[in-house]
This record gives structure tokens, sequence and C-alpha cells, in this order.
């Protein structure tokens, strides 16, 4: 345990979707498709008011002042061959009774989102574009219709360009962008101002009337739902998480990075994307949403979401915590397979109108519903009544986002640094504004804390500067390269393209920085999405003679154990080498092939009493449970071994065999010999006397107590090979450290930046006490009674009763 916490803490020794080309199949839908609801809360009623024919394979809704519902039917998302249905999309209304239908326009395709707006207007976003159409005659037909902005890109999609849309009580509208499918893309407004990205969701600003375009925040995969509170909040809910899961709940900031960038590929481990704040200058979720939600709007001090792929309706109170928000999730009701809720809107009644896609087929399928939700207030006791007022971290981080707080420049750096995402992005937005005074000079001059953060807050300022990456490319703090590489990578600036290529002939120390600098290159030769796990590229950087022999050993914690051409000859010709480092790094991926051939290769290892004690003990993981010829025989040789840890590790990889009285002898002397490895010993004779005296999982402090009282100190490479071990901590299994291990849970790379020892040890004994949103797990119950774990799904709940991390 305490070895583990060393590694853990670093301490020192001592869903791709592409347009069809033809048209798709006709789904089948079956004739019966009842929503089966169950309401879960007090207060909640859900009435129908219309279905198809009346509506089919509904999107949008809005509600206008007298309470007709507009509502869009798609008529053009993947229309499959022999669609019967209108060429265009329509633009349906209703009464509040779901009565007396009327199409109110018919003319625009890929059709996302309708938004009633001032003066008869009514605003509608089409894939790439956003348009204002009205009744100027009183027909009860729009006459009129005008472009506000357009998206010009080579993106099809129909769900992935434009989308949302809300209202902000200043009078202007926002509107949504997904990631485009990773095209790039120029969105013009209407007065002709331009903006430019590349596969990057956004949420935008414009007038009325299409003037005034201006970018609101990014780093979204497809922010479909939008809405601005009464105090001017605006909130949004990110409809698709990509490899990334769970979808995400979000507070949206002027100027803020949310993390997400579809051009760096959809895998799962990249350096510069975060999903939930995990790189510097980002923000993470409130709390995660049900899959796919595609709307929100607001109830008291919370707000409504409807989950498209959860068939569900949930609640989310947001009570301030710092300068952002916490949450919970409260489901409100709950249908079967063919309750399928997209848009959500609330009418002067108070009522809420929700539409319907019914069917899990994304091509059209000829049915749809409409919806109204009463809720009881005098019933809802799961309703947060009011919004939260500004406590002083939100005000301190509104005063300094509108230029009114006047902090020193190191009191805006401490808050930068800060653990407050919210607090730290106003802090750095304020540092922006003052970095009209600063030169390459005094940026060299501040402290490697503050440095790193100016980088970052500089990037909000023109992303295609490139005198601030020039001069601090070259910086000895690996952090500061690494932010510059970053820079580099996200601005695409071509003209370090010879700079980053020669950094993969350099030795470099620090992992992540290689990381950085292979995800940095492979987006300058134009494959971004290459990242960090292209195999092919890893390979051809370990097989080239001219990559430092350090390089090779970090590209080989990334390429997998198994890959064809990993094979065992080419990891002997890496051994030869006689490189420590890369000698270490083979080892762990023989380790890790688990295979009778790999096996062979590191018994030679682990009884070559001429190769370094370390690496026969990472050798001797890997005959862990083995049942190869004679491997049984050497640990036993080799857990009575002079060498600590060549003993211990032999001791540990026996632990779940069987010995003989000859082998028992041999340890039980090994104990009286080496008092050091007792313990382990006892472990191995009497595997019951683990668990006699240890306190109580939930009891940290005693843990603490325990681990204090121990002889020694904790050793981090120890704690490594137990983090990695086949048969015993099983971390590497669910878990990522240093590039090597599996991303089912959370990666422990920056772990010991990010708790205290206490903290650590209590995920370690309750893995299932705090779960990170993104992880949490899935578990389906079959009809046999079995249990189902889908791939890819988190398992860390269940931890607690399938391995409690206590095995070392």
């Amino acid at each position: 345990m305490k070895h583990l916490l060393f590694f853990i803490l670093g301490l020192p020794l001592v869903v791709l979707s592409i347009p069809p080309v033809e048209p798709p199949k006709a789904p089948v839908v079956p004739s019966e498709i009842p929503p089966q609801i169950e309401v879960r809360q007090p207060g909640v009623k859900l009435t129908l008011l219309a279905e198809h024919p009346a509506l089919v394979t509904p999107v949008g809704i809005d509600v206008d002042a007298q309470n007709n519902i507009y509502l869009v039917s798609s008529h053009t998302h993947f229309p499959p061959a022999g669609y019967a249905g209108p060429k265009h999309d329509e633009v349906l209304v209703f009464d509040r009774e779901g009565k007396n239908r009327r199409v109110f326009y018919n003319k625009t395709d890929a059709t996302m989102h309708v938004k009633v707006g001032p003066d008869g207007w009514i605003y509608l976003s089409e894939r790439a574009r956003i348009l204002r159409i009205k009744d100027t005659n009183g027909d009860g037909v729009a006459d009129v219709e005008e472009t506000m902005a357009v998206l010009d890109t080579a993106g099809v999609h129909p769900h992935d360009g434009l989308s949302g849309m809300a209202w902000d009580p200043d009078g202007t509208l926002l509107f949504s962008l997904g990631e485009n499918f990773a095209q790039a893309w120029t969105l013009t407004s209407k007065d002709g101002v331009k903006m430019t990205g590349r596969g990057e969701g956004g949420v935008f600003r414009c007038n009325p009337d299409g003037t005034k375009l201006r970018r609101v925040a990014g780093g979204f995969w497809n922010p479909f739902g939008l809405f601005v509170r009464a105090d001017g909040e605006i909130f949004a809910a990110d409809n698709d998480p990509g490899s990334r899961p769970p979808c995400r709940l979000l507070s949206i900031v002027e100027g803020a990075d949310y993390g997400y960038q579809k051009a760096y590929g959809s895998d799962p481990v990249h350096p510069f994307v975060a999903w939930n704040g995990e790189l510097r200058g980002t923000i993470g979720m409130i709390y995660p949403s049900g899959e796919a939600p595609c709307a929100l709007v607001p109830m008291g001090g919370g707000v409504i979401v409807p989950s498209w792929s959860n068939h569900c309706l949930d609640y989310f109170p947001l009570t301030r915590k710092g300068a952002g928000y916490s949450s919970e999730r409260i489901e409100l009701l709950h249908g079967g397979e063919y309750f399928r809720p997209t848009g959500i809107a609330q009418g002067p009644d108070g009522n809420f109108y929700m539409t319907d896609w019914v069917f899990s087929s994304y091509e059209l399928h000829g049915r749809g519903r409409l919806w109204k939700l009463e809720i009881d207030q005098s019933k809802a006791t799961w309703v947060k009544k009011t919004m939260d007022p500004l406590n002083a971290a939100s005000r301190l981080a509104k005063d300094l986002r509108e230029g009114r707080a006047k902090l020193s420049t190191q009191q805006l750096f401490d808050h930068a640094r800060g653990s407050d995402a919210y607090l730290s992005d106003a802090a750095l937005a304020a540092l922006a504004r003052e970095s009209t005074a600063w030169t390459t000079k005094s940026l060299k001059a501040l402290p490697d804390k503050d440095r790193v953060w100016a980088l970052v807050a500089l990037r909000r300022v023109d992303l295609k500067e490139e005198k601030w990456v020039r001069a601090l490319l070259p910086d000895a703090d690996s952090e500061v390269r690494f932010e510059c590489l970053r820079w580099i990578a996200d601005a695409v600036l071509v003209s370090f393209s010879s700079d980053v290529e020669q950094m993969l002939s350099q030795p470099i120390s620090d992992y992540r920085l290689f990381e950085a600098v292979l995800a940095t290159w492979n987006t300058l030769r134009g494959k971004p999405e290459a990242g960090v796990t292209d195999a092919s590229v890893l390979m051809e950087r370990i097989t080239n003679a001219s990559t430092p022999n350090r390089l090779k050993g970090f590209a080989l914690r990334l390429v997998s154990a198994t890959h064809p051409k990993m094979n065992v000859p080419l990891l002997r010709d890496l051994l030869a080498a006689n490189d420590a480092f890369l000698s270490l790094e083979v080892v762990r991926t023989l380790v890790a092939r688990n295979t009778d051939d790999a096996r062979g290769t590191l018994a030679e290892i682990a009884a070559d009493e001429a190769q370094p004690a370390e690496l026969r003990a990472d050798a001797i993981v890997g005959l862990s449970g083995s049942g190869g010829a004679g491997h049984h025989a050497l640990l036993v040789q080799l857990a009575v071994d002079n060498n600590l840890a060549v003993r211990n590790e032999a001791l540990r990889a026996l632990r779940l065999s069987t010995l003989d009285d000859v082998a028992k002898k041999a340890v039980r002397e090994t104990a009286r010999l080496h008092p050091e490895s007792s313990s382990l010993v006892r472990a191995l004779l009497d595997p019951a006397s683990i668990n006699a005296d240890r306190p109580k999982f939930e009891d940290t402090g005693a843990w603490l107590k325990r681990l204090e009282a121990l002889p020694g100190k904790g050793n981090a490479e120890v704690g490594r090979r137990i983090f990695s071990h086949p048969s015993m901590a099983l971390c590497s299994s669910c878990h990522r450290h240093s590039g090597r291990g599996n991303v089912v849970g959370p990666d422990l790379s920056f772990i010991a930046q990010q708790g205290d020892l206490q903290s650590i040890l209590q995920s370690i004994l309750e893995p299932n006490r705090d779960v990170a949103p993104q992880f949490f797990p899935t578990l389906l119950k079959l009809k046999d009674g079995s249990d189902f774990i889908p791939v890819g799904s988190n398992t860390s709940k269940l931890a607690s009763t399938l391995n409690p991390h206590c095995f070392v």
C-alpha cells in the first residue's frame, strides 16, 4: 500500500457519424410503439397533445406569447430511399391543446431549432445557416425570409453544424455550432463579420438582425441545448461525449474554453483535449447529463434537461460552488424504448412543451409526438425554488471578467493557479487585458509558476501571434514548453514544423512533454487526429535508428503490447541497446504481452544476476501466475535471493500459487534471515493473515496511522510494479499512468497534483465513494439474472466488492 501510494503520488525514492453516400433503407418500425412513461417525482404530469402523422421526427420547439407551439418537423435528416414526406422540413404551429395544426414554413433543410423572436420574427437554425422568417400578411404562413449568418464548410452531417438558439435578456441572440465533423469552417454574419475554426463547437452571439457577431466560448462537441437565465448567466447541454462520456451540463462564461476539439480525433486520450477541465485554462462540467441531451429550460433555481438516449427527463438544481456550480440529477420521468425527447420550451401558461423523436433510427421513420409537461409546485418538493444569488467568488469572477475588479498582477496569477476553474478563467481574462504591457523579456523574467499561466492568458489575445511561443519554446521548464506546443498545435503554426520535428530526435526527459511533441508533430504534418495513439507512427519512432532511446521507451508505453509488429524479436533487439531506461520499458511491454515467448525472455532476465536488480524485479512481475515449465521453481529460487527488490517481487509473484514443503521451508528461512521481507512471507504462507488486523476500509485515519508506523520509506518503483501487476492490484486494467494502462477509469498521471495523501488513500480504499462524473459506471442486469458491464463502461463503483484495491 505504501509503495503504491509513493508511485501514484510521484514521491521520490527512498461516435463517428458519416453521411451516407446513397439514401439508407427505410427503418422497420414496429406497429406498437408505446411510450411507457413512468413518473418518478411528485407533482409531475405528462399529457400527449399530438402525434404522427400530424407531426413526424420533430426536433426544436418554442412557444409564443399566445401559447402557440412552433416546432420543426424534420424531413431531410437522412431521408431513406423512397421517403414519401415533403421535400423540405416543416415549421408547424399547434395551439396549446395540440390542435389547429398548420404549416408555417417549408423551405429549409437540416433544420435543427426554432425560436420565437421579437416583432413577429421566427428564427431558425439550419445546419449551415441562421435565418429568420415572418408572416407579413396575416395568413398564418411566413412569406419573408432573411439570412443572418452562413456557415461555409465542407461538413454536411445534418446535426453537427449550427443548432441551438436562445435569447439573452439584453435582446441579443445566442446560437451554437457543433464540432462540424472536424471540418474547417468560416461563419459569416449579415454585416460581413467572419469567424473561422476547425473541429470545435462554439457559442456565438449577435443582434436580432444578424449584425455584430462575436464568439462567446469554444471547446464543445455539440451544445444543442442553450438558454440564458434572467440574470444573464448562460447554460448549455453538450450533446455528445464521443469516447469521453458523459454528456455535459455546462455553465458558459464569455471567452472560456471548454476543452474539446474534434480535430484531434476520437481517441479517449490526447494531451490537448480536456472534457472536464483537465487542461490549464479550460472549464469542465457542472454535472453529467443524460446521453444525447438536445435542449434545456430553466425551472426555479435549476434546469430541466431531456435525454434522447436515456428516454428520460431530468432536473438539475444549480447550487453555487465557488464561482461555478454543483448539482445532482433528479429523474422526473422515464419512458420506454419509444420515448426519445428532443426539444423542450416553456409557454406563458407556465407549462412545458416537448417534442419526441419516438424511434431510435437517425433515418426518417414517420413517427413523432408532442407532449405537455405540467409541474404542480405545491407537490414538487424536488424543485429548487429560487436561483442562488452571487457569492463572493462568483461576484469577484464577474467583476474580473468585466474589468471592474482591480487586483495586482500577482493576485491574478494566484487566482489563475487556484482550484476554482471559473475564478481561474476570470483571472486569465484579466491577465489577458494586462498583457498589452508585456514583452518577451518581461515574460521570461517571471517565475516558472507564473510564466506558464502567462502563456495560457496570452492564448486568449491572439492565438496566431508567434512571438511568445518563439521566445519560450526553448524554456527549461517542461510545463512552459508543453503550453508552447499546445499553442502551436491549436493554432497550427506550421512555421514551427522543423523545431517540433527536431524535438523528436532530442533526449526529452519528461513523458508528458513527449506526448505533446508527438501530438504537435502529427498536427503540423496534417494529421491532428493521429494524436499519441497512431500505432504506425509510434512503431516508426521505435524502429527508427535516429530516435533517442528514451523516446523509444516513451513510444513503447503507447503501443499495444499485442500489436502485430510488436514481437519478441524486436523487443530483444531493443534490449540489446543496453540502455537502462529503454530496457525497463521493454520489460514492461513484455509483461503486458502475457505470452509464453514473452515470459521466456522475462525468465532469462529475472535469472540473470548480471542484470540490474530493478530490471530483474520488473521481469519477475511478468512471471506471476505463469504455468510455464520451470517458472515456478525459478520464482521459489528468487524468493530467497539476497537482493531486496528481487526477493520481494518473487514473493509477491508466488502469492496465488501453491508451495510444496521444501519451498515453504525455504521462504520461512528467508523471513528469518531478512526480517524486512517477513510480512510478504506471512502473506504468502497464511493469506488470511492479510486482513487479520486491518482497519475498516472507510477508516482512512486508521490506515494513515498504520502506514506511518511502518518502518522505512515508500518506494515509488515498487508501487509502480504493484500498479501494473497482472495478478494482484490490477490497477492498470482500468487506470492509466504515464502512458501505460487503460482509460476505463481516471488517468492517474497527475493525481499527485490533484489531492493530498489522505484523499488519495481514501480513493484507493473506497473507490466507489467519490466517482468523477465522466467515470460513472454502467451495469446491465440481464434476464437470466447475470450482470453485464458494457465495454468501455467504468467499473470502479464495483471495485470495492470485486477488488478493493488492497491486494498489495
